[in-house]
């Protein structure tokens, strides 16, 4: 098994044992609902109260991830940031996002869908239209086309709620960008 593919399935594996709510999100989902393509990482948002924070951290143990200390995976809980997770035994990256609270996001998490992502796994992924805003914001961002390429993938494969997306780039003044991944 790949590296990838081993540490998606374990740290899927691990999440749902844990019984912790997550959704996998950006390249990873892009290639779920588009088409594949090489990542560095896998990223996962969570919903998570800090008083999980011990539930979660337990999931990881250290001899299969190098996990930040307590403090700072609290500390991220708190204000709803982001840390680095280490697969240890495939050497991959993973990135944990707390989930806002802002609207979209509070949205965007109610969408999740469970989804067959391999043969042997089923997971939670955002919604292909969330990847697509997400994909937009990141774009307005750092300007990278690969963001559009990904767009252009889930547009192209994927059945789309075209009212849902209309709204929401509008909403997140996404407009321009949204022309552009066309």
């Amino acid at each position: 098994m790949n590296g990838f593919v081993e540490s998606l399935t374990r740290i899927v594996e691990r999440l749902e044992a844990a019984q912790l709510d997550y959704m996998i999100v950006g390249s990873v989902a892009s290639t779920i609902y588009g088409e594949p393509r090489l990542t560095r990482d896998i990223d996962l948002v969570l919903s998570l109260k800090l008083a999980s924070a011990a539930t979660f951290i337990a999931a990881l143990p250290s001899h299969l991830y190098y996990v930040p200390p307590s403090e700072i995976v609290t500390q991220e809980i708190q204000r709803k940031g982001q840390f680095n997770l280490l697969d240890q035994i495939a050497a991959f990256k993973i990135d944990i996002i707390f989930c806002k609270s802002n609207p979209h996001s509070v949205a965007e998490f109610l969408r999740r869908r469970r989804l067959q992502i391999l043969p042997t796994i089923e997971a939670w992924v955002a919604a292909p239209e969330d990847v697509i805003i997400k994909k937009l914001q990141y774009f307005v961002e750092g300007r990278s086309e690969k963001h559009l390429i990904d767009i252009r993938g889930i547009i192209a494969n994927t059945e789309l709620d075209h009212m849902y997306l209309k709204e929401w780039i509008q909403s997140l003044c996404l407009t321009d960008a949204w022309q552009a991944a066309q």
